[in-house]
């Protein structure tokens, strides 16, 4: 009787055993699947803004004195949603590489107050591999469009959900390649400006800010 419960026991084990372990495979799939989806919605909005703004953005580049035009800087969306950006580059100089790059600036309530962030957090979950647009080529008197895509993360920090109201991030152009590690020429901050504005391609940092609903 003994060996029969000893069996027993053991086949218990042995079936709880591969029930944990097809309930980790289900989930790790489903955990693939979503990332998956996640580069696949992002490539489709980069397409889709290349489509309906291109021709504007670029109409704009070329009835102005500017070289950098974001006609829609402000991008109203809801929590977990990604936004593309349509950013127009000309170049008035001789054929030469241009990149970008991105950074958090500040966040600010419906009614002006400023909302708490983790700002490392909002680096790697509203940008992520976003943070900077990979080297591209003008030649003079050339202009084009790039996208740039934003992520209203479902939280602002961890276990910390995001509010409603106005997420700004620094957009950087600079008239100089990625560097080999894949980061900008120079930071894409406040105090980079102050320090020496001349790194950045006009001179300027722009602002795009999500509007989170």
């Amino acid at each position: 009787m003994i060996p029969f419960l000893q069996n027993k026991k053991g086949m218990e084990f042995a079936v709880g055993f591969i029930v944990m372990l097809i309930l980790t495979i289900v989930v790790f799939g489903i955990a693939i699947s979503l990332l998956f989806k996640w580069f696949g919605q992002a490539e489709e909005l980069q397409a889709e803004i290349d489509k309906k703004t291109q021709e504007q953005i670029l109409a704009a580049l070329r009835t102005g004195n500017q070289l950098v035009v974001i006609p829609f800087s402000i991008q109203e969306t809801t929590r977990g949603n990604p936004v593309s950006f349509g950013i127009g580059v000309r170049n008035v100089g001789s054929e030469g590489q241009f990149s970008m790059a991105l950074s958090y600036s500040g966040a600010y309530a419906p009614d002006g107050s400023t909302i708490a962030v983790d700002p490392a957090y909002v680096a790697t979950n509203w940008l992520g591999n976003f943070n900077v647009v990979d080297t591209f080529t003008l030649k003079r008197n050339q202009q084009d469009v790039k996208p740039v895509l934003l992520r209203a993360d479902v939280n602002v920090a961890n276990g910390r959900p995001t509010p409603k109201g106005d997420y700004v991030f620094n957009l950087c152009v600079y008239n100089k390649p990625l560097r080999a590690d894949g980061t900008a020429e120079a930071p894409c901050e406040i105090g980079q400006f102050r320090t020496n504005p001349a790194v950045f391609y006009t001179g300027k940092i722009y602002q795009i800010t999500l509007r989170v609903a």
